[in-house]
């Protein structure tokens, strides 16, 4: 009754203050009149008097809306956020970051904070902000990770509890929750300290006890896969049902696949036509076989790319021309008639376009095990990212893809990044770009044996999966998988002296 109290309270003083607010209000348009925040100094003035004002206490479960959402339902608020709160300053944050910012400015000096908020933002790059916030001023208290325990019934959201304190803490207690039922009945999670001072404005990454060392020790390693590879997202149509044609059959001048909309079959010109990768299509060393291709009205070069004219596309593809022509209205009528005039068969976003012809090392979207592959045939895709070694880079693109896939790399990663539910984890560029990466002294005989090594254990793993994938026979099957573990265990023990763990480390990285 005392919340239900206070609640109607709240309610009661921030109508008073509404109707007051509008009546004062000498510019009805102005932006503060449009948002009309509530006024928490003028309705609470026994609170924020005094020597020490403020709440003693913050708490709640503040609202996750992206800021797109916002951008429809309360166009007005999205300026008013951006000028009068830091943690709205980058990105399409969602809202959550600014009610954390807004609930410590409420706080007195003794003051704490708790909430249950998705903690994506411990990663993001609309998350820096407020990481900038909250570390500078070394609020940190105590966080209850939930990793990818799903806390809300009924909805897919990835939370943790975050606990801030208005005075600056030395150390902040971590839980890390792996069985939510555990956890609620027995207090059962792993816990670890993490000392403020190391708290910055970039990506958290959070470990327990039992790998702080071993992550402190990657962390380390000056080199990151950033530094020597260039990674990129893939394109997007945004009409994929249009431009990409499923269940592809090829002859030696034509393409002939499935049209998602019509569901007819679909003839067109070979040479306008680029594999297609879906991200279930990326697996780790699995040979690349794209069913789908997409239908690319570009002229793409070394270096440069541009959108053919029509006049071009109509007269060196007609097949195509024709098809794409009969989708017409659709592909104008994209993003509220963006592409209304001469540009209507072109790619909502062409991101990339010079770089999916190059031989590159592909990842999907996500996985939950590591999934790089090769990719020699120029495949385009969506749900994926692309990594090619920069020309200044003397390591082989297997010796990288072979770091990649180890055990040791995902084990990182998996700390560093997103998770997800079921053990999946997201390949983001953000993220697989702060991979350590163990360069090789060529001058150095045994280093470059071992890269050398790393090099032919890669590509015998890219032939057992050819061999794999064409097996018929079971007990065929079965023998090529275990050629397939026992080389990937020697990658994995040649990794292990590489980065120099040591037994109690291997067990970590292994589970054991």
């Amino acid at each position: 009754s005392g919340a239900e109290g206070a609640e109607e309270s709240v309610k009661n003083s921030h109508s008073r203050y509404s109707t007051r607010h509008s009546r004062e209000s000498g510019n009805p348009e102005d932006l503060h009149d449009k948002i009309n925040p509530f006024d928490w100094q003028a309705e609470f003035p026994q609170i924020f008097t005094g020597k020490n004002p403020g709440f003693d206490a913050v708490i709640g479960n503040p609202p996750y809306v992206r800021i797109q959402g916002l951008i429809d339902t309360q166009p007005q608020s999205v300026p008013y956020f951006s000028k009068h709160y830091n943690a709205a300053s980058k990105g399409n944050y969602d809202i959550y970051v600014v009610f954390v910012e807004k609930g410590l400015k409420l706080l007195n000096k003794k003051g704490s904070l708790g909430f249950i908020l998705p903690h994506k933002f411990f990663n993001a790059k609309y998350g820096q902000p407020l990481r900038k916030l909250i570390s500078k001023g070394k609020h940190l208290s105590h966080i209850v990770h939930f990793g990818q325990q799903q806390v809300f019934a009924g909805a897919t959201t990835y939370t943790c509890l975050l606990f801030l304190n208005k005075s600056p803490m030395n150390t902040c207690d971590l839980a890390e929750i792996t069985d939510l039922y555990e956890w609620q009945t027995s207090g059962l999670s792993t816990k670890a300290i993490i000392r403020n001072q190391k708290v910055t404005s970039a990506e958290w990454s959070f470990h327990s006890i039992s790998s702080a060392v071993l992550s402190e020790r990657l962390d380390a390693i000056s080199t990151k896969l950033g530094d020597i590879v260039h990674t990129f997202v893939g394109t997007q149509t945004s009409a994929d049902t249009i431009f990409v044609l499923r269940d592809c059959r090829l002859t030696k001048n034509f393409v002939v696949g499935t049209c998602r909309v019509t569901r007819e079959q679909v003839k067109i010109e070979r040479n306008i036509a680029k594999p297609f990768l879906k991200g279930k299509q990326i697996r780790r060393y699995n040979p690349i076989t794209p069913t789908d291709y997409l239908i690319c009205p570009y002229l793409i070069g070394e270096n440069s790319s541009e959108l053919m004219s029509e006049t071009k596309l109509s007269k060196n593809y007609p097949l195509a021309y024709a098809y794409l022509k009969s989708h017409k209205s659709t592909l104008e009528a994209r993003e509220k008639g963006k592409f209304r005039g001469s540009k209507w068969f072109a790619f909502g976003y062409p991101k990339s376009m010079t770089l999916f012809q190059h031989k590159k090392i592909v990842v999907p979207d996500y996985n939950n095990v590591p999934s790089f592959t090769l990719d020699n045939q120029g495949c385009f895709y969506k749900t994926g990212y692309g990594i090619i070694p920069l020309p200044s880079t003397q390591e082989s693109s297997l010796y990288i893809l072979g770091l990649l896939n180890t055990r040791l790399l995902f084990h990182y990663l998996i700390h560093i990044g997103t998770s997800l539910r079921g053990g999946y984890v997201r390949f983001w560029t953000q993220f697989i770009e702060r991979l350590p990466i163990r360069r090789i002294d060529f001058d150095n005989p045994d280093e470059k044996s071992i890269h050398d090594k790393i090099v032919q254990l890669v590509e015998r793993m890219l032939d057992l999966h050819k061999k794999l994938a064409a097996a018929k026979v079971p007990v065929e099957k079965t023998k090529i998988q275990r050629q397939i573990d026992a080389t990937d265990r020697q990658i994995d023990n040649i990794v292990y002296k590489l980065y120099d763990l040591t037994e109690e480390e291997i067990k970590i990285v292994e589970g054991r």
